[in-house]
């Protein structure tokens, strides 16, 4: 079989991925280019395993149904990817690593159906989406749109302004202000906050400000596109 007949699918099904996943991570979306890319070579993997692969296997002879045991194999992986993920503080942790799991299971199942060029391909491009990546999405990550509260303690009025003065500065639009609660000197106030901007750069400047004792960010539960 030629290697342009699963090579070209799975670089396809990469750059799809890529696409995908890159307006994902703009839109300020959980799941970015590397799960979308690894999510989408690994599935084009496992489809290619069960087209092309077991060649030596005779169709109709009984008892053997290799596709079968393929199947309950993606199957099954679905549950131990599912278990690497979780959510806290509105934040889902855990994504590219199920992702990466789902990938490997794939090239394994390549190469126990003989498929081997393709496996070997899934993983140069499962260690260049891992690694390469992460500094592309940091890029981009200083310009997602974020839409969510946050949550500053603070000691003084003055803190307080020089606060929303640097969410302005930031590149954030500061939608609401929302109550004062406290007793004595230490107040909280959350900032409702909308735009494009890196949100952890942000939030470590605001610690830095004099009287600001606490900042907590929580990114809003938005199911819009």
């Amino acid at each position: 079989m030629d290697a342009w007949t699963y090579l070209g699918p799975l670089g396809l099904a990469l750059l799809l991925g890529l696409a995908v996943g890159a307006e994902r991570e703009w839109q300020g979306k959980p799941a970015g280019m590397r799960t979308h890319a690894l999510i989408a070579v690994g599935t084009c993997l496992f489809v290619l395993a069960g087209r092309y692969g077991f060649p030596e296997t005779v169709p109709g002879t009984p008892g053997v149904d290799p596709a079968r045991i393929a199947a309950q194999v993606v199957t099954g992986i679905g549950f131990l990817g599912a278990g690497v993920i979780f959510f806290n503080r509105n934040i889902v942790h855990g994504m590219t690593t199920a992702a990466s799991i789902w990938s490997t299971t794939a090239m394994a199942l390549a190469c126990g159906a003989g498929l081997y060029w393709a496996a070997v391909a899934v993983a140069a491009a499962q260690l260049v989406i891992v690694a390469g990546l992460a500094p592309v999405e940091d890029v981009i990550a200083r310009h997602a749109k974020h839409a969510g509260r946050l949550q500053i303690r603070y000691t003084s009025s003055a803190a307080l302004t020089a606060a929303l003065a640097k969410c302005t500065e930031e590149g954030f639009k500061v939608a609401e202000i929302q109550g004062e609660n406290g007793h004595g000197v230490v107040r909280t106030t959350d900032f409702v906050l909308t735009g494009r901007g890196a949100v952890a750069e942000l939030t470590v400047k605001l610690r830095a400000i004099e009287g600001i004792e606490h900042v907590i960010y929580r990114e809003e539960d938005d199911s819009a596109p």
